[in-house]
């Protein structure tokens, strides 16, 4: 059987905790979720989406969940990456800003390859 361990209004919030809980090693599920949707006004009469473990893991699921809601898998978003090859490419190039410029005014679509700086193309024969 199945054992409900948190109900959400959001059903992306539901989408989220199963995910985690997939992550974990947990076989969970979303119940009601395509009624709060389709019927989102029924959100409060319905009791939202329900997350479901089997109940053999129901207190494990409810333990991450805890755990999940006090902020230990949150995401510092000031830091950056470690690892240069993770960094973002610059994405405005005269290529870039020339394929845009034809898309709006000629509704033509270009062509262009965003490249890194310092980048040579090597075609091997």
């Amino acid at each position: 059987m199945f054992t409900t361990v948190a109900s959400y209004l959001d059903p992306i919030e539901a989408q989220i905790a199963r995910g985690l809980l997939v992550a974990e090693g947990i076989d969970a599920h979303v119940g009601d979720e395509h009624l709060s949707v389709a019927n989102w006004e029924w959100r409060l009469a319905i009791g939202g989406a329900r997350v479901r473990v089997a109940d053999a893991d129901a207190e494990r699921a409810r333990a991450i969940l805890r755990a999940m809601d006090a902020g230990e898998y949150a995401i510092d978003d000031d830091a950056g990456p470690a690892d240069a090859q993770l960094q973002t490419p610059d994405r405005e190039s005269p290529s870039s800003r020339l394929a845009w410029l034809a898309f709006m005014l000629l509704s033509l679509p270009l062509p262009w390859r965003r490249r890194a700086r310092g980048d040579t193309v090597v075609r091997e024969a």
